[in-house]
């Protein structure tokens, strides 16, 4: 990893939907790359660019807390 300008960006899967987080960070140089879904190996994204992703993982939603307050 090359430097320490990171964000967390959200996808989906094309073909089955499934939500992904991955983390992009800037580079000096040139990279390009794809990420495959888990499920249906159909391309979530493909980037050419000075950016690579990694730490790619399955969404999973936060649910709610029934019977808690809030607050």
């Amino acid at each position: 990893m090359a430097s320490a300008t990171w964000t967390t960006e959200y996808f989906s899967c094309p073909n089955c939907g499934l939500p992904y987080t991955a983390t992009r960070e800037q580079h000096p140089n040139k990279h390009s790359d794809r990420f495959s879904c888990e499920v249906c190996r159909g391309i979530v994204h493909a980037w050419p660019g000075n950016y690579d992703f990694f730490d790619w993982k399955v969404d999973q939603a936060k649910s709610l807390i029934f019977g808690k307050r809030w607050g």
